[in-house]
């Protein structure tokens, strides 16, 4: 089969080098439009069943919550594991389907089983983002000049500005937000009053939730006009929450600012996120707090497109939606990464050729056997390309990285040396005794050579690191 294909290749030489160009044009469009992603995603099809229960104990979790969950998804098709994790307040099943499975049919069909599970009154299990563990493509960091824009106002523009912003993206799955003050509004009682009054911390919470809400009437006809009738009655600031009325009696009205204040303050919190800048050696800022958030992609899909749309949509929440003197400020870029490896290895692969062709020129002697064996490299990363292309499947910086030049030469070395010792044998009749005598001192060199090139492979690398460190 291979002596036909070559014979053919022989024979046809203008079509076999008009294959090769063709080959050659298509890897390099290929190589050209192949994502480039930074992980290959191995990670399993799977679903997150998360479900919140403040106050309660890891135990009380598990049997009233884990369990019933874990039994009510048993069946589902294409499922191989469930896995779960009872934390006190929180209860996390994850439901692992095989590869053939589609992600956005578990999640349907989880959904289907969800709305059958048996969990107590008042608790609504809920699906996580559907992301892979690769898919944290985006670290920021709000940072903020305007002395009106504190901690507690960025957390406030996190949760309801860019967090909101960022998920309109394409293919964005999630925003997952830490650190910062949740705003709030708090009710301030003052024990002692609140007996003379007598009441109870029910009623009083009663009287809050009556008193903040909108209340929808009939209509008035006004001629051909029909006028809506309906009351305001949504609380609007900590004033409003003080004029509650919480007792009548005798009527007389007592309100809620008689026994206690309100004001605004930030929520109990769990942790702090603080940020440490190295921007040079030896010196480092710390930042005590900040509010970070990180950007979810989607199982499955591209990310260096939905990191272009990205980049546009932080450029316009920093330019005209986000207040001035805050903006984001990116400390992760997925596409930093991708693209200084990708340059690291493209410039490796132009040293590889040079360094191969050079050693090859040594050990053959000749150089057209030692560029025919060069040219092997570049061709068979862009025959890859294709191959990478037609399956759909992107490249990623681990396969591009583990270019073995060595291992891709091989076979190549192995084909030239052995047609130029072929020539060689086909000329010996022919050389005359000067030309014996000068080949023989030739091969006495030759050993020479290798050391010379052995020395020159093993201390390249070394080089090349102090060169990087430097």
């Amino acid at each position: 089969m291979i002596r036909a294909i070559v014979d053919a290749a022989l024979k046809n030489r203008i079509f076999a080098l008009a294959v090769a160009a063709l080959l050659l044009a298509w890897g390099a469009f290929s190589f050209h439009t192949l994502p480039v992603e930074a992980y290959p995603d191995v990670a399993n099809n799977y679903v997150n069943v998360i479900t919140q229960w403040p106050g309660r104990a890891a135990e009380e979790v598990e049997q009233q919550v884990s369990i019933p969950v874990e039994t009510a998804l048993n069946g589902l098709a294409h499922l191989t594991n469930l896995r779960s994790v009872s934390l006190a307040g929180l209860s996390s099943v994850t439901v692992i389907f095989d590869d053939q499975s589609n992600n956005l049919q578990n999640r349907q069909q989880t959904l289907e089983k969800l709305s059958n599970v048996n969990v107590p009154q008042g608790l609504t299990p809920s699906l996580g983002p559907d992301f892979s563990p690769t898919g944290q493509i985006y670290f920021y960091t709000l940072s903020s000049t305007n002395p009106t824009v504190d901690l507690m106002g960025m957390k406030a523009l996190q949760d309801w500005v860019v967090s909101k912003q960022l998920k309109s993206v394409p293919n964005v799955a999630d925003v997952s937000i830490f650190g910062g003050l949740t705003r709030e509004y708090q009710v301030l009682i003052d024990p002692n009053r609140l007996v003379s009054f007598g009441l109870g911390i029910g009623q009083v919470e009663q009287s809050l939730t009556n008193n903040n809400i909108n209340a929808g009437g009939s209509y008035i006809e006004s001629g051909a006009q029909a006028l809506n009738v309906r009351q305001l009655g949504l609380v609007r600031d900590t004033r409003d929450i003080g004029e509650t009325v919480i007792k009548a009696q005798n009527g007389t009205p007592f309100r809620l600012e008689q026994i206690g204040s309100v004001a605004q303050g930030p929520k109990i919190r769990l942790g702090q996120m603080g940020k440490a800048i190295h921007s040079k050696p030896g010196e480092v800022i710390d930042i005590p707090e900040v509010v970070e958030g990180i950007v979810l992609l989607r199982k499955g899909t591209e990310a260096q497109a939905t990191l272009e749309a990205l980049h546009k949509k932080v450029q316009e929440l920093n330019d005209h939606i986000l207040p001035s003197g805050v903006k984001i400020v990116p400390h992760l870029d997925r596409s930093d990464l991708v693209e200084f490896t990708t340059h690291t290895v493209l410039h490796n692969l132009g040293e590889g050729v040079i360094l191969v062709s050079l050693i090859l020129l040594l050990f053959l002697g000749n150089a057209r056997g030692a560029l025919i064996v060069a040219l092997t490299i570049p061709f068979s990363l862009l025959f890859a390309s294709i191959c990478l292309d037609l399956s759909h499947i992107p490249a990623n910086l681990l396969s591009l990285g583990a270019l073995d030049f060595g291992m891709v030469v091989d076979g190549a070395v192995v084909m030239v040396e052995n047609i130029i010792r072929h020539l060689g044998h086909k000329d010996d009749k022919a050389l005359t005794v000067r030309e014996k005598i000068s080949q023989a001192a030739h091969e006495v060199q030759r050993p020479v050579f290798y050391a010379i090139a052995i020395i020159i492979t093993a201390y390249l690398p070394i080089f090349t690191l102090q060169r990087v460190e430097g």
